[in-house]
């Protein structure tokens, strides 16, 4: 199972059975989605550019002209100009790409918050952290979802980053990269160590797929249905609310009754909550 830790006002993801995927800039990690981008790519790949491009796009722009100029510029004398042209500017030219890196890095950041949304999921259940940063102080709740589910498994092709669980990474470092060597990985799933203790798993989607989107700012609200039968476990924060834990429970009488259905308890011995079956 992965789990969800939500506020106690979000009852409404129980008894409408949406999710929201939310946009990184409105994550609660200012370095979301923030990559170095170091250059906007190398001297090998530009040579690689030139070399299966170069001949094709002279012989296309000549053939603009009329014959009688095509037979003033040889294709054979201008590509070899164009060659010596670009070594010789090159190095001017890579300390413009490494100025871009930066400008690129904003551009990127930008586009992804309004196209990308990312539904995050822990592999604990228990971790007393995220039980007051997410469940506001204990007073929520947590869902655990089934993780073979068809839902989170929905990969179109080899290559494709949305619709399937992937486990985020930690790292001492911020991914540093060529723009042309940007992976979704580095972008998506690649987080500080300081977030370690979350044991996070993420499954991005396309925003303009969503079945519902409520605006709000400063950015609006994109909502995916997921199956009923989805839904595994349900926890009930140690301090929730008798209000809310009735409203609760009667969601889940309603809709989960094939749910386990957990009360959260405070250890009186340990630093640590001890869960007990409804």
């Amino acid at each position: 199972m992965l789990f969800k830790y939500l506020d106690p006002s979000r009852i409404d993801v129980l008894d409408t059975n949406h999710l929201r995927f939310t946009q990184p800039a409105d994550f609660n990690d200012p370095f979301e989605v923030r990559p170095v981008i170091s250059s906007l790519a190398s001297k090998k790949e530009m040579d690689e550019v030139i070399e299966q491009e170069l001949a094709e796009t002279i012989r296309s722009e000549l053939d603009k002209y009329s014959p009688e100029v095509r037979n003033l510029i040889p294709p054979g004398k201008l590509e070899s100009v164009t060659r010596q042209l670009y070594n010789q500017y090159w190095p001017s030219l890579e300390k413009k790409f490494k100025a871009l890196g930066g400008t690129a890095s904003s551009v990127f950041t930008e586009k992804l918050n309004t196209s990308i949304g990312v539904l995050s999921l822990s592999e604990k259940n228990s971790n007393l952290l995220m039980w007051s940063h997410y469940a506001r102080s204990h007073k929520g709740f947590c869902i655990g979802f089934d993780a073979e589910a068809p839902f989170f498994h929905r990969k179109r092709s080899e290559t494709d980053e949305f619709y399937h669980l992937r486990k985020v990474e930690y790292s001492e470092k911020r991914p540093t990269s060529r723009l042309s060597q940007l992976s979704g990985i580095e972008l998506l799933f690649t987080k500080s160590l300081a977030w370690e203790y979350e044991q996070e798993w993420r499954m991005c989607a396309v925003l303009k797929d969503s079945e519902k989107t409520i605006e709000a700012n400063p950015y609006a609200i994109h909502l995916f249905k997921f199956p009923i039968t989805a839904v595994k476990e349900v926890i009930l924060g140690a301090c929730m609310e008798n209000e809310n834990k009735d409203k609760l429970l009667r969601v889940l009488n309603q809709k989960y009754s094939h749910a386990v259905v957990k009360q959260a308890k405070i250890s009186s011995k340990e630093f640590k909550l001890e869960f007990v079956e409804f």
